[in-house]
């Protein structure tokens, strides 16, 4: 606290401030930075350890909302590549497969997209390649109106969920899978089988 009997203001993140120290209600002014850091232009390029502009596989994963059912309920749904769950693709990859994925979002809303099992570095955003350090990530925001390619190498085995990390909505349809040849489950998913999304 200053000793001057002057005011601070203590806030976190977009949190309401709290004045401390003063007798009045005069906030002092923060200033705030002119530019906003974009992890995809800082840094120096570096070697991925593979080349992206080679894919085995190629994904789109195109995010929106319309009418529909989930489970026998009405309701405004969010789709993948235009359809409803459980409607929505399977991405099928063979282990050692370079993967390159676009994701967009037409929906309205941002959607902190998370990929089970793997690391994908960004490749472009809005159709701009990243020109600074590799940039990789196995959540990524979206925001409504964006795209963003991805890409990484299919090394992990399984049947992973890639999602939206808002998980009311994945409940609400915005799922799918990423699953490799040859690889079998016992488990399955549905209502008949008492296996419910958390």
């Amino acid at each position: 606290m200053p000793i001057d009997g002057t005011a601070v203001r203590v806030q976190v993140g977009g949190a309401p401030s709290v004045v401390l120290g003063s007798n009045s209600f005069d906030a002092p002014t923060t200033p705030r930075p002119t530019a906003t850091l974009d992890l995809l232009r800082y840094g120096t390029r570096a070697p991925l350890g593979f080349d992206p502009g080679k894919p085995d596989r190629s994904f789109r994963y195109d995010i929106g909302r319309r009418l529909g059912f989930l489970d026998g309920r009405p309701g405004y749904y969010w789709t993948i590549n235009g359809h409803l769950y459980p409607d929505v693709p399977m991405f099928m990859v063979g282990e050692g497969d370079v993967v390159r994925m676009t994701i967009s979002n037409g929906s309205g809303e941002v959607h902190p997209m998370h990929l089970h099992g793997h690391h994908a570095v960004v490749l472009s955003r809005n159709g701009a390649a990243a020109t600074g350090s590799p940039t990789w990530v196995d959540s990524l925001n979206v925001n409504d109106g964006e795209s963003y390619e991805i890409a990484f190498v299919a090394n992990n085995p399984g049947i992973w969920v890639d999602h939206c990390h808002n998980l009311t909505h994945a409940v609400e349809g915005l799922i799918a899978h990423l699953m490799y040849e040859g690889f079998e489950t016992p488990y399955v998913i549905g209502d008949a089988t008492g296996n419910q999304p958390e």
